[in-house]
């Protein structure tokens, strides 16, 4: 079991300030400028809305993962009017997902259904994100994916299945944020694994993670090499109704999104998209009706998708972002190496 963790001290940055230290972060290994741009705009969105696991924690992980990387365009394939493959293997997985999107909205101009394929896109950061500007456009939407298998069934095995999240969205009213649930059934997430390694607060007390070799870990530091990879395994015990529902939605996760991509190296994403008011026998004015029921009973921020706005605009109306002051002090290192990388030599 791993020891409770302590939160580290916290430095309120002005939001402007760290906009521009990502961006010369990730202009130190990744390219073209237009990536760059994509990239810092979702993990500060992120990290606005409280989504710490995907937030710019993510952005020593990427340098460590991606190396220099020189983001192409996905390859589309029509495969049917309704249906387009993104094959994304030379993509960075922001920006793949974020194509998958606007690729949902051409095609929902022209029928009411559509589907999306991203194979082999990672990462794809937040699913819901993708799957917001939809709801807002009045398209309810459904997105899924998979990533690398860290989950094992038990700690002497190999991981077989992903963290895999499971995203729903749909519109609400025109003054209000879009409904928006996005949750991953694992036990934890790597994302939340290093959030919490990064300084922010976290729960691992019914957590079990081992090492490589399946000894239990003491430290969230053991499940990581000597280079900064993760090479622990997250462990789905099955001894309660709770985790067999959560190894069956995981594992349902993991098949649906194969059935669209194929088995990747990477994983998957699918983004599906409706329009409820061009499909006979939708009741978009039942969802709303249910919606504003459970309204009445709760702040409207507790409803999913209204938290992360309502953080979002308090944090930008005080304009400052807390984060843990050592990945600040990482953040603002790989800055300046890309500011001296730029002045001209003696």
């Amino acid at each position: 079991m791993i020891a409770e963790t302590q939160p580290q001290q916290v430095a309120n940055v002005p939001v402007s300030e760290v906009e521009r230290i990502c961006h010369l972060a990730l202009r130190q290994f990744i390219t073209p400028a237009t990536a760059v741009d994509e990239a810092a705009a979702q993990l500060l969105d992120a990290e606005l809305r409280g989504k710490h696991s995907h937030g710019v924690v993510r952005i020593p992980w990427l340098r460590e993962k991606l190396g220099r990387f020189q983001h192409q365009p996905p390859e589309a394939v029509q495969l049917l009017p309704w249906l387009l493959h993104l094959r994304c293997q030379q993509s960075l997985g922001y920006l793949a997902a974020r194509e998958g999107q606007r690729q949902l909205m051409r095609m929902l101009d022209e029928q009411p259904f559509a589907a999306v394929a991203c194979i082999d896109a990672f990462p794809t950061g937040v699913v819901g994100d993708y799957l917001r500007p939809l709801a807002e456009a009045g398209f309810v939407a459904v997105g899924f994916a998979t990533s690398p298998p860290l989950v094992s069934l038990h700690k002497d095995g190999q991981p077989l299945l992903g963290t895999n999240p499971l995203a729903i969205a749909l519109p609400t009213f025109e003054d209000k944020p879009a409904f928006i649930a996005d949750v991953s059934p694992a036990p934890i997430t790597f994302g939340q694994i290093l959030a919490i390694l990064s300084g922010f607060e976290g729960d691992l007390k019914d957590v079990m993670l081992t090492t490589s070799k399946g000894e239990p870990a003491a430290d969230l530091k053991q499940l990581f090499d000597e280079h900064g990879r993760f090479n622990g395994k997250i462990i789905q015990t099955l001894d309660s109704g709770l985790q067999r529902r959560q190894y069956a939605l995981t594992l349902a996760i993991e098949m649906l999104t194969t059935l669209f991509t194929g088995e990747t190296a990477k994983g998957g994403l699918v983004l599906l998209a409706c329009d409820p008011q061009r499909i006979p026998g939708m009741h978009a004015d039942a969802v709303g009706a249910v919606i504003e029921r459970i309204a009445n009973h709760q702040e409207w921020q507790n409803i999913p998708g209204g938290h992360g706005e309502a953080r979002k605009k308090a944090l930008l109306s005080e304009g400052s972002v807390p984060l843990p002051e050592t990945l600040w002090q990482q953040l603002q290192f790989l800055a300046d190496k890309e500011v001296a990388s730029l002045k001209p030599s003696d």
